[in-house]
């Protein structure tokens, strides 16, 4: 009878065996499919990462070239496109070892190409006017009874060209950043966009390289209006005013630099003399009589 008995049991015992054999197998083969799912996704995410960063090298390696091009056909302009070559140089080492992600610096990359884009329009427009001034003036010498018209004529070429001039020697700025600052008691500047706590605007910038531009002392003026257009100035006297097309304006706040033909880094503030209600404030910069930048910042409640 036992042996019997001990028979029956056994048939139970290897089943529930196989019953959690099965669920052990089920278990593992859902953890190895989530395994494999997720190792696809991140092989995935590593290749677009490689290809954004092999694409942005190659944008690099370009700019390079280009400015290389542009050092050899100017050559009286080769120090301002050495430097801006070094500028992506520099950046491309960052790139290379992988100094932060390649998101971080697709605007930097896009701001390089539009200015290289801008140095390619300017010298193509400069030859040109080039090329129709001596046309111009090979007509003009070709009739000798027409001294008045020349006169005119010449005189006319020599002010666009004057004005041409004018505008590429004028300073531009770029990296415009607007913010609002609170000044820790250990001095640290905390930027924030709460007009309540913002104690003064502060505008960054970079004042750019132009071989052509006088160097020397300038001043630059920050002029900022606020919500309702109204300037912020200290008072109406001349002393704080400036001359622009031909008026006179009221200043926010200036700053002195000396300027030789280099990128020069500036900051400009304005400490507020009473509490910034919210709104979007309008910040221009000017030197030598020219609006150099504009740009803005939205403070809130």
């Amino acid at each position: 009878m036992e042996t019997i008995q001990e028979t029956k049991k056994k048939p139970n015992l290897f089943m529930y065996l196989s019953l959690i054999l099965l669920v052990v197998c089920a278990i593992l083969s859902w953890q190895l499919i989530r395994s494999h799912k997720t190792i696809t996704e991140q092989t995935d995410t590593i290749v677009q990462a490689n290809q954004e960063k092999e694409q942005m090298i190659l944008k690099l390696e370009n700019l390079k070239k280009e400015y290389d091009q542009l050092s050899a056909d100017n050559a009286q302009l080769s120090e301002m496109f050495d430097a801006e070559k070094a500028h992506v140089e520099s950046l491309l080492t960052k790139i290379k070892n992988s100094e932060g992600t390649v998101s971080k610096y697709k605007k930097q990359v896009a701001l390089m190409e539009t200015r290289l884009k801008e140095y390619e329009q300017q010298i193509e427009e400069l030859k040109k006017q080039n090329k129709d001034l001596i046309e111009e003036n090979f007509h003009i010498k070709t009739i000798l009874d027409s001294a008045t018209i020349e006169n005119k004529e010449l005189n006319s070429e020599n002010k666009e060209l004057s004005e041409t001039v004018s505008k590429g020697s004028a300073l531009v700025t770029y990296d415009i950043n607007i913010d609002g600052i609170v000044t820790r008691s250990t001095g640290k500047e905390i930027p924030t966009k709460k007009a309540k706590k913002a104690q003064k605007i502060r505008a960054c910038f970079t004042i750019g390289e132009n071989a052509i531009a006088s160097a020397g002392n300038k001043t630059v003026y920050m002029r900022i209006a606020d919500p309702a257009e109204n300037i912020l100035y200290v008072n109406e006297s001349d002393e704080y005013s400036f001359e622009y097309q031909g008026k006179k304006l009221q200043y926010t706040a200036k700053e002195q630099i000396t300027y030789n033909n280099k990128a020069v880094d500036l900051c400009i503030y304005w400490a507020k003399t009473k509490d910034f209600v919210p709104g979007t404030y309008v910040v221009d910069l000017f030197s030598d009589g020219n609006l150099i930048g504009t740009s803005q910042l939205t403070l809130e409640k």
